[in-house]
């Protein structure tokens, strides 16, 4: 037998793709829920018929770009938010395309990311070199099957060289276990690390939103105080730039926070039934007001076909709609302002609902319409210095949109003005669905302030539980205007020593505070009101025929926040800045309720 025929015994075991395909094939049992591509130097593509890692366009683009970084790792965001990842694996002579769906961040963002992305890679390269040593072997068996008719010498020194790379694979087994075990360990370290930086962020969150909201509280509440005074026309315009200047900076401070727990991922959208119109008209009511103070024409047109009720995340619905009216009240000199809700389609109870907003405003020009959704961006350097703003407002209503499934656009003519439009797909409710209550609206009328405080006819007894001096000044004045009785706690245990010998209607309870927080005081109160025998040593709680009120005061304004509120045994919270319309509506509230069945016991 000739060398020429001897190589051909073996033309059908070997393929000059294998090690694309053995890499291919090991990637994707590694990773099973990603979309993988490989782009062979030999222009084969594996596998051939799969659903690719981004769209056409974009993995031409990906291609390239991967082609052109040098060994780096390059990351390309498609039009529906996912991240596509590109990385050139030299060993095989191909590039790797990839895409994790369901998940927005980019892991190459992360210095952790990176490398979780390189030790998947390098475990395959491993598994692979693996399979193709098995495939050799097959290879060998055939080599001496046929050797041993003709060349009995060459049998042997094939044996030998069998038994060669069986100490090779056993070599390359022990190796891979040793490179498994090491690399399931930092891994694992990695992701207590990355665990561990993402509680810190949140905490760190929670912590910037209570200290922040808690100096803004004194800064509004008192300013409105101040502007219920008899003052001379200089000051009280020094009051209300104070107020401004604080309701400004309150939701510069929410648009930080709402960004930052965006990008840790820590925002949670709801998804309960809400009556579209109902927030739509919520939306508009803050706007008629300023519309006609500009002589500006404010128009609300929604399409009769939307259903009744929708289910979504009816607050970040509300946030997006303020959001971009906002924007076009303040860049609209003259002319209208519209809010046109329509029905793109409706199938098997899922509907697009197309939002949109238009002015007749300043306009944007074509090269930076694209630029304004990003963070910290506004159309030019002016734009800040005459309308004020920090770019923040329409990167969260992008972020907020591609986070519900949706995606939202400009179109725009400078100097004749704007349409910003989005679509989300909400799924259809039933008639009979329970609606959540309708958010009030953050600038209500004063007439119906006035009204809610004439509702206060009763000295209702009232105990603020705060521990800042200048908070308890702030809610101890609004609260006696009411004619409340009010007595004041610095912390949990000094409300718990009050119940001792003081009967209350009411508890408005701080949460955050030394010594003893509001959530464990709650949780003691109602722990004491479960026991009889605890409940008689307690003036303020033995002679109730229901349990004492309590109401959370917090400057934390996360849905966590929230839930432990209730989970601890409030019937409900207030966010600071405390908005004073609220408050007074709680006290009227209680007051009504008191008066229908007040418990009998000596006053505060």
């Amino acid at each position: 037998m000739t060398g020429d025929e001897f190589e051909n015994v073996f033309d059908d075991l070997l393929n000059g793709d294998e090690e694309l395909k053995a890499f291919c094939q090991v990637l994707q049992e590694q990773v099973p829920q990603a979309f993988i591509q490989l782009h062979g130097d030999n222009g084969v593509v594996l596998p051939e018929v799969a659903a690719q890692p981004c769209s056409a366009e974009g993995v031409a683009e990906l291609l390239a770009k991967t082609r052109a970084a040098g060994g780096r790792p390059v990351a390309a965001q498609g039009q529906a938010g996912e991240w596509c990842y590109g990385l050139r694996v030299d060993k095989i002579s191909a590039v790797l395309l990839f895409s994790l769906p369901g998940r927005s961040d980019n892991l190459l963002v992360e210095p952790h990311g990176r490398q979780l992305l390189q030790g998947v890679i390098d475990y395959a390269l491993l598994q692979q070199e693996q399979q193709l040593l098995k495939i050799e072997n097959e290879q060998i068996f055939r080599q001496i099957a046929v050797l041993k008719q003709k060349h009995t010498a060459l049998i042997e020194d094939n044996f030998r060289q069998y038994r060669l790379i069986q100490d090779k694979e056993k070599e390359y087994a022990r190796t891979l276990e040793s490179e498994i075990a090491r690399q399931t360990a930092e891994l694992r370290n990695t992701n207590a690390r990355l665990e561990e930086a993402s509680r810190l962020q949140s905490e760190f969150l929670a912590n910037m939103s209570h200290e922040l909201r808690t100096p803004m509280n004194a800064i509004i509440g008192f300013s409105d105080l101040l502007l219920e005074l008899k003052l001379d026309k200089e000051s009280r315009e020094y009051a209300q730039t104070i107020k401004n200047a604080g309701m400004n900076l309150l939701v510069l401070i929410n648009d930080i926070l709402d960004l930052a727990k965006i990008e840790a991922g820590r925002i949670e959208l709801e998804h309960a039934p809400f009556d579209l119109r109902e927030t739509v008209d919520n939306v508009a009511s803050l706007f008629r007001i300023p519309a006609r103070e500009k002589k500006l024409s404010f128009m609300v047109e929604i399409a009769p076909q939307l259903p009744a009720l929708l289910y979504g995340d009816n607050n970040r619905l509300r946030q997006i709609l303020i959001n971009l009216v906002g924007n076009a009240m303040k860049f609209t000199a003259a002319g209208e302002v519209a809010i046109v809700i329509g029905l793109q389609s409706l199938a098997s109870e899922q509907a697009q609902v197309v939002f949109s907003v238009r002015d007749s405003g300043i306009g944007i020009p074509p090269e930076r319409q694209q630029a304004i959704f990003d963070k910290f961006t506004q159309a030019d350097g002016s734009t800040t210095r005459k309308y004020g703003g920090t770019g923040l407002g329409l990167a969260i209503c992008h972020q907020l949109v591609q986070l519900m499934g949706g995606s939202i656009a400009v179109k725009s003519v400078e100097g004749e003005g704007s349409s910003f439009f989005f679509t989300l797909p909400l799924k259809v409710a039933r008639p009979d669905a329970v609606v959540a209550p309708r958010p009030e609206p953050e600038g209500r009328a004063e007439g119906n302030m006035q009204a809610e405080a004439a509702s206060v006819r009763s000295a209702l007894r009232v105990l603020l539980v705060e521990d800042n001096p200048v908070n308890q000044r702030l809610a101890s004045i609004i609260i006696k205007k009411q004619g409340c009785e009010l007595a004041v706690a610095g912390d949990g245990i000094e409300a718990l020593a009050q119940l001792e010998k003081h009967v209350f209607d009411l508890v408005l309870m701080d949460v955050q505070m030394p010594n003893m927080d509001g959530l464990e005081a709650t949780r003691r109160i109602r722990k004491i009101e479960a026991s009889s025998g605890a409940r008689a040593q307690y003036a303020g709680l033995r002679n109730r025929t229901k349990p004492l009120s309590i109401i959370g005061l917090t400057a934390h304004a996360r849905k966590e926040d929230e839930q432990s509120c209730y989970g601890a045994g409030m019937n409900g919270f207030l966010t600071k800045p405390i908005i004073r319309a609220r408050l007074e509506a709680v006290l009227a509230e209680e007051a009504e309720a008191c008066n229908l069945g007040r418990p009998q016991g000596p006053a505060a």
